[in-house]
């Protein structure tokens, strides 16, 4: 490395004895800045810029074949993890060598079949964009939900389209046991926001064993704009989507929404802050429970989107929001308010 080829700008590089060098012959010392890493981050910073030396080091392996070039490959990680190793049992305990030829544990399904894994995997990030190459964000919802043990929701709108979209998968992993237990358990938040939630959206998500619904019920200072789905596994490999994709059926299919995907295993602190961030909102008493069956929960559900006066401004808003779907005048159902709202 060259001090040639360290443009000027911002850095976030741990320091390598090339880069030092090229540093050294950069010019004057009041020209670069350099801090010392805090402890608290130096062993996650040591293992990413390792991680990135160790790729381009396999990636320079040349074999007689691609068999060959693997077994290399993986020769060369094991030799590197013995000699580890050999530095002290204290080390020794947290390496393990791989067998060849390398393999991927994808499930264990003793009591029950098999799901398939999401496309995307359970191990990296993802950036779904609904174009060209990208896979199906709808579809790679059904296969989470297929195979996890909770889901927890956050959106700002729910309509039944939406919901109409996820009913079947959703049906069938709350489905209960003998004991009466739900395979999976499902916790959904969501708010009244601009009136863009629909009742009967919420009331057939109350109905899956299992599930619980909390709202909350003043849509003019919610301070809820995230749209998030967390997944959560016992065998530690999670997975969470961030995104902009509320659950309405025009941003689950076609709509030019952005979300990004990381894991439990690839991503430990943005999982965990979205999951610690999850529990602090459902412990919120700004979120209400929300149950049918409960006297007076429906009727106040509804009072709190028939409130929902909008402007024009929030026209736009919603439009923007939805995709541009259009509007039409809700009909007099007990359940809904006379006013205009989104097309879903």
């Amino acid at each position: 490395m060259t001090p040639k080829c360290l443009p000027e700008g911002l850095y976030d590089q741990l320091l390598t004895n090339s880069l030092a060098e090229a540093l050294a012959q950069f010019g004057e010392p009041a020209w670069r800045t350099v801090e010392t890493l805090g402890h608290d981050q130096l062993a996650e910073r040591l293992v990413e810029a390792l991680g990135k030396q160790l790729s381009s080091a396999l990636d320079s392996i040349a074999g007689n074949d691609e068999r060959d070039r693997a077994h290399l490959q993986v020769a060369l990680i094991n030799s590197l993890i013995v000699h580890l190793r050999q530095q002290g049992a204290a080390m020794a305990e947290h390496l393990d060598p791989f067998p060849e030829p390398a393999q991927i544990l994808r499930a264990l399904h003793r009591t029950r079949p098999a799901t398939p894994s999401p496309e995307t995997g359970l191990a990296v990030p993802w950036l779904f964009t609904a174009g060209k190459g990208s896979p199906s964000l709808l579809t790679e919802l059904r296969h989470e939900i297929a195979c996890c043990d909770r889901v927890d929701i956050l959106v700002s709108f729910i309509t039944v389209s939406g919901v109409r979209k996820l009913f079947d998968i959703l049906q069938s992993v709350t489905a209960t046991d003998a004991n009466g237990t739900p395979r999976t358990k499902l916790r959904v938040l969501t708010t009244t926001y601009i009136g863009a939630t629909e009742v009967a959206a919420l009331d057939h998500l109350a109905q899956l064993a299992g599930c619980e619904v909390k709202v909350s019920l003043d849509g003019r200072r919610t301070r809820l704009h995230a749209k998030a789905w967390i997944f959560h596994r016992a065998t530690g490999f999670g997975s969470a989507y961030v995104g902009s994709a509320n659950l309405s059926g025009a941003a689950l299919l076609g709509g030019l929404e952005w979300t990004v995907k990381f894991t439990q295993q690839g991503q430990v602190n943005l999982f965990a802050r979205a999951n610690a961030h999850f529990e602090t909102l459902w412990n919120d008493s700004e979120f209400q429970q929300y149950d049918p069956n409960i006297a007076g929960h429906r009727e106040e559900l509804t009072r709190a989107l028939s409130g929902c006066e909008i402007s024009p401004a929030m026209v736009i808003l919603v439009l923007v929001l939805f995709g541009g779907m259009g509007w039409k005048a809700w009909d007099a159902e007990p359940n809904r308010a006379h006013k205009r709202t989104v097309s879903q």
